[in-house]
């Protein structure tokens, strides 16, 4: 259950600081040299923050670095605050009649040149400053950076009135890790998966079969993912559980077929109309009897925060959690979202990132030569704008692959680095037409092709997508409602053998071998080992032919599996 947090508390004393401070610098003149440092001083002191420290602490103005150039000589450049492990600043302070939007852009470009020259570790935050206008803010939880449009804006002259920026900046400069999210959403995600595996192992010991339980377990999951990023309001599944079901158990299985039912249709649930989610997970709406120690779990992960939960790694947990075959790994080894990214950044990333920086530079050329006011000023950003939305129009074009999907880890981060350059380019396009459109149509699980030869996998990998794109979504828009359905089967992932197509599949019962998968408990040692009554089954494959991919612009996937 993730209600919206409470807005940090700030002091009065700095709340009443950076009033102060606002007022002070609303009428300085522009002298960037003069004036940035002593700003950034007075910043310190009203955030109630350390200010910085003398040459050679680590934490000082004018941090020399030297920087190789292009032709291989040597130049020393000056980094204008530097934190180590902290942050690295640049500064500006625009004259009049200069785009401060290109001498910031200029100034992010200048910080990131220095990111890998700098004593100790990359820095989690970049930092660029329009003295007394504009604080920028951009990290690398995510994996990298990203572009100039990944940045956060912080108004200075109001910042007095925002807790959750004065929040940022406090932590950026005191604690900058707590802001990482990566720990918690792997740890919430173990949480969940071990809890639904509790509740398909009591409910298959029950008799139900397996692939009831799955799609029983997989609405349940979408459900409580849709409460806790606001699609569905007021918590009907948790309230309907806690309030209604713990009492009477029999009341669950009715009551959640209404739920879905509703959701399913977009029609009315108690006294409010649901959002039509449609997709095919909830066009069948079986809910299964639950005990009271199974809705007890249940109620459980219904708690946990599922805004948190980390979809590169959630697909290969809840694959096991659902396969009884499977659950015994549950808790072992799975591929982290980072170890993927490194696949992903030069078969994905880099290509279309080279691409936009060329384009970011078109429209750097253009707002810089047409200045601030007149005719000119609005043609060059109106085809400025008209060249970010063709490149956004070719990232909407685009389609991937991944031959071997399993539960769509490596398709959900393939689209979690395309959607931050949407991000970007979004954010481009806004800042040059001066306006956020929200009804924009972006890049969605429908460009993302799998194919995946195990049905619960392929299931798996489709929720595994759409929970990322919500999870995007809601980042990215708030409390914007996204366009109905809210799932869409986009049939781009197949159940089927990427590798052959054949006429008769025939079982040789003769050349089974032993399966030797550890899947019980010894009786002596309690350990697992293999089934002495396993097999593998062995089969002949008549008029086998090359299987048929689906046309896409990049192939991804795990490298052992293409």
């Amino acid at each position: 259950m993730a209600s919206p947090p409470p807005a940090p508390v700030v002091p009065p004393a700095i709340t009443g600081a950076l009033r102060k401070l606002a007022a002070r610098w609303a009428d300085a003149q522009p002298r960037e040299r003069a004036n940035y440092a002593m700003y950034l001083v007075e910043l310190c002191t009203a955030l109630g923050v350390e200010p910085p420290r003398p040459a050679g602490s680590g934490y000082e103005f004018e941090l020399s670095v030297k920087v190789v150039n292009r032709d291989g000589s040597e130049s020393t450049n000056f980094v204008d605050l530097f934190k180590r492990d902290h942050f690295v600043l640049e500064a500006k302070d625009a004259a009049a009649g200069r785009s401060n939007d290109v001498l910031l852009r200029k100034a992010y470009g200048q910080a990131r040149s220095y990111i890998t020259h700098l004593p100790g570790d990359i820095p989690p935050y970049i930092l660029v400053l329009d003295v007394g206008r504009t604080m920028i803010v951009w990290d690398r939880w995510q994996g990298g950076f990203g572009g100039f449009g990944a940045g956060r804006r912080i108004d200075l002259p109001s910042l007095h009135e925002r807790p959750e920026d004065i929040a940022l900046l406090r932590d950026i400069w005191q604690f900058p890790k707590v802001r990482d999210p990566r720990e918690r959403a792997q740890r919430v995600t173990k949480a969940i998966a071990e809890k639904l595996a509790r509740l398909a192992a009591s409910l298959e010991a029950r008799g139900f079969g397996q692939e009831r339980v799955s799609r029983f377990l997989m609405r349940c999951v979408f459900t409580m993912f849709a409460e806790d990023v606001r699609l569905l309001q007021d918590e009907p599944f948790r309230r309907l559980i806690d309030e209604v079901a713990l009492k009477n158990p029999k009341e669950f299985p009715p009551g959640v077929e209404d739920l879905w039912r509703a959701m399913n249709e977009g029609k009315r649930f108690g006294f409010r109309k649901v959002l039509r989610f449609n997709g095919h997970f909830f066009a069948e709406a079986e809910g299964l009897p639950l005990t009271r120690d199974d809705l007890t779990v249940l109620l459980e992960a219904a708690e946990k925060d599922w805004s948190d939960v980390e979809p590169a790694i959630f697909g290969t947990l809840l694959t096991r959690a659902l396969d009884e075959k499977e659950r015994h790994r549950l808790g072992a080894e799975y591929t982290p979202p980072e170890f993927i990214a490194r696949v992903i950044r030069p078969a994905v990333e880099e290509p279309i990132r080279e691409r936009w920086t060329a384009v970011q530079a078109e429209v750097l050329q253009l707002l810089e030569a047409g200045g601030t006011k007149g005719r000119k000023a609005a043609g060059n950003r109106k085809a400025a704008e008209q060249r970010l939305r063709e490149f956004h129009n070719w990232l909407r074009s685009l389609s991937f692959l991944d031959p071997a999907c399993g539960s769509g880890n490596f398709l959900y981060v393939t689209m979690h680095a395309v959607k931050r350059i949407e991000f970007e380019v979004l954010n481009e396009i806004a800042d040059v037409t001066g306006t956020r459109e929200l009804r924009f149509q972006e890049v969605d699980p429908s460009q993302f092709h799998g194919i995946e030869v195990k049905p619960w996998a392929r299931e798996i990998a489709e929720l595994t997508l759409w929970i990322g794109f919500h999870q995007f979504w809601r980042r990215a828009h708030g409390d914007v409602q996204p366009e109905e359905p809210i799932l869409r089967d986009t049939g781009t992932l197949e159940n089927r053998d990427a590798v052959l197509v054949w006429g008769k599949k025939i079982e040789i019962p003769e050349k089974a071998t032993l399966d030797r998968t550890p899947r019980i408990r010894h009786p002596v040692t309690g350990e697992l080992v293999p089934d002495p009554d396993a097999r593998i089954p062995y089969y002949e494959y008549r008029n086998p032919r090359p299987a048929k991919w689906p046309p896409a612009d990049c192939i991804i996937g795990n490298p052992p599996f293409l």
